[in-house]
Order: structure tokens, then C-alpha cells, then sequence
């Protein structure tokens, strides 16, 4: 089975939020109650600015932390450097992978970055979840739908191929980033 892990939202609390950092980086003295709110304080800051920012990657958190004032822990700033270092690697990764999605895109007959429910379930999907009508899938889609409106916008999948590639920056290829993606963002969410 696939274990549950804190995910960092809006809806954590700076309890969650230090039970995520000392998952990712051991214990640290800066790792307090009262930082993992700040920290939530200015998640909630990004939303209301309308930046859209992961935080349940080592890099996502780390920039988090130090946005809120905590200062980077050797390991924090080994993986932003390493993250730093392989972004162009990454960025075209998700290229790739935006173009499978343009030919989705395009089945009807509107290009407007989002997927019917059904096209990204046998575009994306179909390798990861058993059948399109099993829960799990329904589970699957209704969490990659953010805004709940019924389709997968590419900036809702982009977000986990974004964590991922963050998560795990010695990824290959982009079916490999896709599998990271859904594997160990998407399934445990």
C-alpha cells in the first residue's frame, strides 16, 4: 500500500506544517508551532495574491520556510540548489508532457488548457487507476479539479508535475516525471 503523508495546504495548521518540516528535514530548533504559522500565514498571503505554489516538495517547503522568515538548514538549501540546477531539465519534462496534453486539449474542438473529466482519464490517467467509474479514479480527478468545476485545468496538473519534478529532479524522462506524479503526488492524495 501507498502511506498517507501531510499535505501542505490552506487548510494545515502550523501544527501540520512543522509535522511535514521534521518528516523532510529531521529536527531543527527553528522547526516551531509558532514558525508553522507564520508559515500558513503566508500560504495564505500567496492564495490571496494569486500565486499558485506547491509546498509538500523539500524545495516547495524550504522556500516556504524562508518566505516566513525561518533561516535554510543545509539540506534545505542543498535541495533548492539541486532543484536550481536541473529546472531547465525539468521545465522540459512538463513541455513535453503540455503537448500530449494540447492533443487532448483539442479533442472538443475548444483549446482552452482544460480536459473533460473523461479525455484526462484516458490521456493521463488510465495507466495508474484501474477503471474511469471506480472511486479511486472519481477520488483522483475530483482532487486534480481544484476549482471544482467539473474539468482538469493544466494549471491543476501541473501543480503535482511540478512537485514532482521539484520532489524528485533526477527524473529521466517524462513518462518517469508522469509516474512520479501520480505514483506519489496524486495516488496518496
Amino acid at each position: 500500500g501507498v502511506e498517507r503523508v501531510v499535505r501542505v495546504t490552506t487548510m494545515a495548521s502550523g501544527e501540520m506544517i512543522i509535522l511535514k518540516m521534521k518528516e523532510l528535514f529531521g529536527e531543527d530548533p527553528q522547526f516551531t508551532e509558532e514558525l508553522g504559522d507564520c508559515m500558513r500565514r503566508q500560504i495564505l498571503e500567496n492564495a490571496k495574491e494569486g500565486r499558485r505554489e506547491e509546498y509538500n516538495s523539500e524545495v516547495g517547503l524550504a522556500m516556504l520556510f524562508e518566505q516566513a522568515g525561518g533561516g535554510l538548514t543545509p539540506a534545505m538549501a542543498a535541495a533548492i540548489h539541486k532543484s536550481h540546477d536541473n529546472e531547465p531539465h525539468i521545465a522540459s519534462l512538463i513541455e513535453e508532457i503540455k503537448e500530449k496534453w494540447d492533443i487532448w486539449d483539442g479533442r472538443d474542438q475548444v483549446s482552452d488548457n482544460q480536459l473533460t473529466f473523461n479525455h484526462f482519464y484516458i490521456g493521463f490517467m488510465a495507466p495508474y487507476f484501474g477503471c474511469y467509474r471506480c472511486s479511486d479514479s472519481q477520488l483522483g480527478l475530483k482532487a486534480l479539479d481544484m476549482d471544482n468545476d467539473g474539468m482538469i485545468d493544466w494549471a491543476e496538473f501541473k501543480f503535482y508535475l511540478v512537485w514532482a519534478g521539484r520532489q524528485y529532479p533526477d527524473v529521466e524522462d517524462s513518462q518517469e516525471l508522469l509516474d512520479k506524479a501520480f505514483r506519489f503526488g496524486l495516488i496518496p492524495a
